[in-house]
């Protein structure tokens, strides 16, 4: 058998040296490059939602589908909502709406524009259930392209029998977003985008209000 001459010995040793020099550096170069993959994977960088931005009463807001300008909100069993049962707890919110884009919108059915807190008690409707113009107290069903409204948003709830001074609304901006069930079909769709508003309490419009017996 023959033995290994002095050259060959020498780099057999010189790449050992070199394996055992170097593999710990390359082990760790090799997890550094896997973790952004791990962390894609898992959605570490996807996109996190804006948080939503604090307006004033009284001031305009553009949320997309309308011009806003939030008021005031209130609580009260003594609304007037057409056939629904007397003596439900509504919370309110009074504002004014422009419609700005090219169609009608639904205000109970299609609107995303509109939430209260998550943590309220609330029915089954995250936007408002009803919607009642502020000037008459009846149902404005759709707003109309160019036109200002002072409205009343409504939600039934079984909490606030003591109100805070202050509810928060949120105002969640929308876009004109088409349909992908169905061609040529367009309506408004809430973004990531939104506006906190802190509504002071107030008395709701006398216009909304069931009359008291005598």
């Amino acid at each position: 058998m023959g033995s290994v001459s002095e050259p060959g010995l020498i780099t057999a040793r010189t790449a050992l040296a070199v394996l055992v020099a170097t593999w710990p550096r390359r082990i760790i170069l090799s997890l550094l490059l896997l973790v952004p993959v791990v962390v894609a994977a898992g959605g570490g960088f996807a996109r996190a939602d804006p948080p939503p931005r604090d307006v004033e009463p009284g001031v305009a807001t553009d949320t997309g589908a309308y011009r806003v300008v939030p008021h005031t909100y209130f609580v009260s069993d003594r609304v007037d909502a057409g056939s629904l049962d007397e003596g439900t707890r509504w919370v309110g919110a009074v504002v004014e709406i422009t419609n700005q884009g090219p169609e009608p919108i639904s205000v109970t059915f299609s609107d995303q524009t509109f939430e209260l807190p998550d943590d309220l008690p609330l029915d089954d409707y995250v936007n408002p259930r009803e919607v009642l113009r502020a000037d008459t107290g009846t149902r404005l069903g759709y707003a109309q392209p160019g036109v200002t409204y002072q409205v009343v948003l409504l939600w039934q709830t079984t909490a606030l029998a003591d109100p805070p001074p202050e509810l928060t609304l949120t105002m969640n901006r929308t876009e004109w977003t088409r349909w992908e069930i169905e061609a040529g079909q367009y309506t408004w769709r809430a973004t990531p985008e939104a506006y906190d508003v802190a509504l002071p309490l107030g008395e709701p419009p006398a216009s909304v209000l069931e009359e008291e017996d005598e």
